[in-house]
């Protein structure tokens, strides 16, 4: 199961609080399902991309879907819980 957060999770931001909390609860979500079903051999993670996607810049969905492409891949007993793309 892979999560797409973002990077109000980790650095909230006054005038967009509303959002923040909501980036938050799935980054606890994420970690949270990750604990609970490693044991079942299912995979759980998230990717918080701190920054605006947009093609042709270093948030360029081409390279993000790299992120999760290597998150799908990672073999058991190696598993990240979270990549943070910045």
């Amino acid at each position: 199961m892979l999560f797409t957060g973002g990077g109000l999770a980790l650095n909230p931001w006054p005038q967009a609080a509303a959002l923040a909390v909501g980036k938050a609860g799935l980054r606890n979500l994420a970690y949270s399902l990750a604990a609970e079903l490693e044991p079942e051999g299912i995979h759980v993670a998230t990717v918080t991309i701190a920054g605006m996607v947009q093609p042709g810049t270093e948030f360029d969905p081409e390279r993000i879907a790299e992120v999760y492409w290597q998150l799908h891949s990672e073999p058991r007993g190696q598993w990240q819980q979270e990549i943070i793309f910045r």
